[in-house]
């Protein structure tokens, strides 16, 4: 098993898990999943969902590391209609005009008509190529008040303490007026291979 195969498959066990755990009580949840993992040479990321990963490289460009999941995305809209759902706007562009993202974990009553589901992309990136200086792991509630690049500016400003970096881009997309929840982390890369997480 690769290792992409073997995180696509914790992901959908993590699924069924929630599932569960989860049916009696917590039937119409949902959440997003994002995971970076780092090796010696390389960094692969997985994620359902809208939450998001954007690297820093040396030179202070901001490298997407996900895809966000959409319902408004070509490829996701076809697989929904092919699903037999349907997309509509409602503040914004929704599966079944309920859920603004088109992949999550939860969510079962959409789940059962098939039209979410909780398939991972997963994507590898060579360290040495990209020479990263830190990266985001955000949820939607950043993305809404930032762009990758003005978020990347932002951190790279307070690089030295990334722990307050963090903080403070979360005070600050509340300011902007996100009313969603807002999870951000940072993490420094000592170099190509080594990261410091704070």
């Amino acid at each position: 098993m690769t290792e992409e195969s073997g995180n696509q498959e914790k992901q959908l066990n993590l699924d069924e898990l929630l599932h569960f755990f989860t049916a009696s009580f917590f039937y119409f949840a949902g959440t997003t999943c994002l995971i970076a993992l780092l090796s010696d040479k390389d960094l692969t990321v997985a994620n359902v969902g809208d939450s998001r990963g954007v690297l820093c490289d040396k030179d202070g460009n901001a490298i997407p590391l996900s895809h966000d999941h959409k319902p408004y995305q070509l490829k996701e809209r076809k697989r929904i209609k092919r699903a037999g759902g349907f997309i509509s706007f409602n503040g914004s562009w929704r599966v079944q005009g309920i859920l603004a993202m088109s992949r999550s974990l939860g969510d079962y009553p959409l789940k059962n008509l098939n039209v979410v589901i909780p398939d991972p992309d997963i994507l590898t990136f060579d360290l040495d190529k990209l020479q990263p200086e830190f990266m985001i792991l955000a949820s939607d509630g950043l993305w809404d008040a930032f762009s990758n690049e003005e978020a990347v500016r932002f951190i790279k400003e307070r690089l030295d303490e990334p722990h307050f970096g963090a903080k403070s881009i979360v005070l600050q997309s509340f300011y902007r007026g996100c009313p969603d929840n807002i999870t951000v982390m940072v993490v420094k890369f000592r170099n190509s291979s080594k990261t410091e997480e704070q």
